[in-house]
């Protein structure tokens, strides 16, 4: 079976010797930010990019550090730093676990432009102190001929983000497209759907991925 992953960052999520293909839709670039403060007490990370490039380790230590889900948690613990992630990974999910802090944090979003900004927005309706900062920016190729035909003879597909749905299904989707569609959280699965197809929740952190997208197929 030939299964195809989205995932534009290099973070291993699944073994080596895994069938699975990565063949990203997108690249990462690093932005210039500046931190208006180095004080503060509670640190979101939103994505396994905003941990890679995001430069101030250094305040990481003495603060309470959030994971929008297990990838960025792993990318983060990989860095020598323990986190907190909500079970369902996403913004709710992890609005849920801050609830208890807002009263007396200060909290500093690390995300990348154009990021989702629900947490953000949440802790300013909630009168909390708060920061974000935007380390990176997701950067489209060119040209997408080159991915075409892997795309085409590809029986599953893997979306980790609502950018990798958007850019295939424009520049890459054909009538003749076989795959079937999986994203790893309710709202890229909802994108998919939104576009009028059929999109299949997957835990992408299974023991054995490729498994179990052959089994639902």
């Amino acid at each position: 079976m030939n299964i195809i992953d989205t995932r534009a960052s290099d973070f291993q999520i699944y073994s080596k010797e895994s069938s699975i293909k990565n063949i990203p839709l997108y690249k990462f670039k690093t932005i210039e930010y500046k931190l208006l403060s180095e004080d503060y007490t509670d640190i979101v990370f939103q994505s396994i990019a905003a941990v890679k490039f995001f430069q101030h380790h250094h305040i990481l230590n003495k603060n309470n550090i959030y994971s929008m889900g297990r990838a960025t948690y792993q990318s983060l613990l990989e860095k020598g730093f323990e986190s907190t992630n909500p079970e369902i990974p996403g913004s709710a999910g992890l609005i849920k676990v801050i609830e208890n802090r807002i009263k007396s944090g200060k909290f500093l979003i690390v995300k990348g432009r154009d990021g989702l900004d629900e947490i953000f927005n949440y802790l300013k309706n909630k009168k909390v102190e708060a920061d974000q900062v935007c380390c990176y920016k997701r950067i489209k190729f060119d040209n997408y001929d080159d991915l075409k035909e892997d795309y085409f003879l590809a029986d599953a597909i893997i979306f980790p983000s609502t950018l990798a749905v958007k850019i295939f299904f424009k520049e890459i989707y054909l009538n003749e497209t076989k795959a079937k569609f999986f994203g790893i959280s309710n709202r890229i699965v909802a994108s998919i759907e939104n576009l009028g197809f059929e999109g299949v929740l997957i835990d992408y952190f299974s023991n054995d991925i490729a498994k179990e997208i052959k089994n639902s197929i």
